[in-house]
């Protein structure tokens, strides 16, 4: 029994020395790390980085005077217009420095300046031609969105413009020929360069990154004329290219080589038709001038050529039946339907297309 005893004895003595092991060990951990009173004080904390120092910026604002000279065929456009900065101090002003990107040799006028509430403003008119990427696939229902781009010659580490868009504005008098003015805002940018410039400061292969504000005008044609004036020969080849299947051609007293003659006619007609209808894409073209892919008013002019092809290879057939003896009433027949049909095909078609080119802009 006394054997026992002083086992269990010898066993509890042992865990209890593995505690207080245990405990020195968390009581040191904690008292490196900061977390446990050392002689009456605790350590103190590491304080939280010093938040970073505001970026320098400016109000940028701009309204636009006048508007002129649009030519999406050129793509380009001209425009007046004054923009105007307001910096905490003069030194930050961004127009004197500033690029406009998309502008053929702005020309800028001398600067107002002027300091009102401790604020420095500059006011300056910018003018000039600025190329812009028109996309009229969709004309004459296309909306365009062109832009004057200002970009800061500081970086935007260093400095950024802020759109001023409660003053900004633009001159409702402005009637630019065959459009109208549906909005105009100013957006804040970024634009970014692959490359430090030289900058010895910054890595190489570093990005530059510079503040930018885009001054957005919205645009909608107010001609819509214009469509029929380039699509009205399509729909009067399409008419008379139907009327031809609709005349009678089996009389009894006709005998075959006036069938034929009358179907010989037929072909020079189409073929007179295919022509006009190249003609006039040619003439479109010159007109509408898109450089990223088909336009509406193309795929008209596609859709009747196939429409008028159609109409040459069932004519072509038709007098292959009647030289081998088919028919002449039946192939009347046969005229007939496929003559309605083709002219709801193509009128169902020509609607869908432009439905979903205009819907598309809007």
């Amino acid at each position: 029994m006394a054997g026992e005893r002083g086992g269990r004895a010898v066993r509890a003595g042992r865990r209890r020395g593995a505690w207080a092991a245990f405990a020195a060990v968390v009581t040191m951990a904690a008292c490196v790390c900061g977390v446990w009173p050392v002689g009456g004080r605790s350590v103190a904390h590491a304080s939280p980085p010093a938040a970073r120092a505001a970026v320098p910026s400016c109000e940028l604002g701009a309204y636009l005077s006048d508007l002129y000279d649009l030519d999406p065929a050129k793509h380009v456009f001209s425009a007046r217009v004054y923009l105007w900065s307001v910096c905490p101090d003069r030194k930050l002003d961004p127009l004197p420095t500033a690029s406009f990107t998309n502008a053929n040799d702005p020309e800028k006028g001398d600067p107002v300046l002027s300091s009102e509430g401790g604020r420095a403003r500059d006011l300056m008119l910018l003018q000039g031609v600025f190329r812009q990427n028109w996309d009229v696939r969709a004309f004459p229902f296309d909306r365009q969105r062109i832009e004057v781009l200002v970009t800061a010659a500081a970086e935007l580490r260093d400095f950024r413009m802020v759109p001023d868009r409660v003053n900004s504005a633009y001159n409702k008098d402005i009637d630019p020929a065959g459009w109208h003015i549906t909005g105009f805002r100013l957006e804040p940018d970024q634009r970014l360069y692959p490359t430090n410039f030289g900058d010895s400061t910054l890595p190489r292969g570093a990005t530059s990154t510079y503040s930018r504000v885009r001054v957005q005008i919205d645009l909608a044609r107010d001609d819509p004329t214009v469509f029929w004036k380039l699509t009205g020969p399509l729909y009067l080849m399409v008419l008379v290219a139907t009327a031809t299947f609709l005349l009678p051609s089996h009389a009894e007293e006709l005998g075959m080589g006036e069938r034929l003659d009358s179907l010989q006619s037929r072909l020079g007609m189409l073929g007179g038709g295919l022509f006009v209808v190249m003609l006039n894409m040619q003439q479109v073209t010159a007109v509408v001038n898109s450089t990223v892919g088909l336009t509406l008013i193309d795929w008209l002019h596609l859709l009747t050529l196939g429409f008028v092809l159609l109409a040459v290879m069932v004519t072509v057939a038709s007098w292959r039946w009647t030289v081998h003896g088919g028919c002449p009433a039946r192939a009347e027949r046969w005229h007939h339907v496929g003559a309605v049909a083709g002219l709801v095909g193509y009128a169902v078609i020509a609607v869908v297309l432009v439905g979903c080119f205009a819907a598309g802009e809007r």
